[in-house]
């Protein structure tokens, strides 16, 4: 029972750490107020790296986008406590408007405002897909630019199809 409830004191610590380390955003934009939430089954904070590593099952929601991994390790400022950067390792998966961004590794910067994924990347959009070496992604434009070698596979649009039939 003690074991337990440990643990959840760490998460809850952990995400007021993460709702008050959000909350600086020098960026002003729609969803500013809305915090950046991470849940997993396992936590460790290493104070002299500055960073919080969260495995198993990890999620991280944000501004309508969920980023899920296998590893997800949290950088921050030590003074002002605010989120740097967050790296996303083994099956990641960004979910927003309909679309899912999927690779090996994932590197979201706060201040930029940006996911740029590797090791397999791709896009997938109804049944179309694009893939790359590199995607970055943009949150705040809802743009991407891929580079490197890629595939790109573009189904005919069955709605269009649909309509064209009546």
């Amino acid at each position: 029972m003690s074991k337990q409830c440990f643990r959840n004191s760490l998460f809850l610590a952990a995400s007021l750490f993460l709702i008050a380390a959000t909350s600086g955003n020098a960026r002003p934009d729609k969803n500013a107020g809305e915090p950046l939430v991470i849940t997993a089954n396992r936590m460790h904070a290493e104070k002299l790296a500055d960073t919080v590593t969260f495995t198993e099952k990890v999620t991280l929601k944000k501004e309508g986008m969920t980023l899920s991994s296998d590893v997800m390790v949290v950088h921050y400022d030590a003074g002002s406590k605010e989120i740097k950067a967050v790296e996303a390792h083994g099956n990641v998966a960004v979910r927003k408007d309909g679309r899912v961004a999927l690779s090996k590794n994932a590197l979201y910067s706060r201040k930029a405002g940006t996911i740029v994924l590797t090791g397999d990347a791709s896009i997938v959009e109804n049944e179309n897909k694009i893939g790359g070496e590199k995607i970055t992604l943009f949150m705040a434009d809802d743009r991407s630019i891929i580079e490197g070698r890629g595939k790109v596979m573009f189904y005919k649009d069955k709605s269009l199809e649909n309509r064209k039939r009546k």
